[in-house]
């Protein structure tokens, strides 16, 4: 399962759920249909957490950068590349250091 499809059934799960708060809400009447109040939100966060659960389930939308469509061997290749990429970048920033560092100590002895 990945990463897109779990967040899916987790955001699906919960907007269920908050639509049901929401019409108990209704049916005891500490939500009135008569007035608007912050009752409301609870309904409403469910209806925008099912909307965001079809997206996020196919890898688009707003929360596909933290919640990628990618099987597990996607993801281990996209990770050990991320690895490799940061070590190189990390050798090549002390190769640079190490120049750094022997010009500076030639110049040192110059002036000496």
């Amino acid at each position: 399962m990945t990463p897109a499809q779990s967040a899916r059934r987790l955001l699906l799960g919960t907007g269920l759920g908050l639509l049901l708060a929401g019409g108990f809400g209704f049916v005891s009447g500490i939500i009135s249909v008569n007035t608007f109040t912050a009752g409301y939100l609870v309904p409403f966060a469910g209806i925008v957490l099912i909307t965001l659960s079809k997206s996020t389930g196919i890898g688009e939308g707003p929360l596909s950068k933290w919640f990628p469509n990618e099987n597990d061997d996607a993801m281990a290749s996209r990770v050990e590349f991320e690895i490799t990429q940061q070590k190189r970048d990390d050798d090549i920033g002390n190769a640079w250091a190490k120049l750094e560092h022997s010009m500076l100590s030639k110049e040192l002895e110059a002036e000496e």
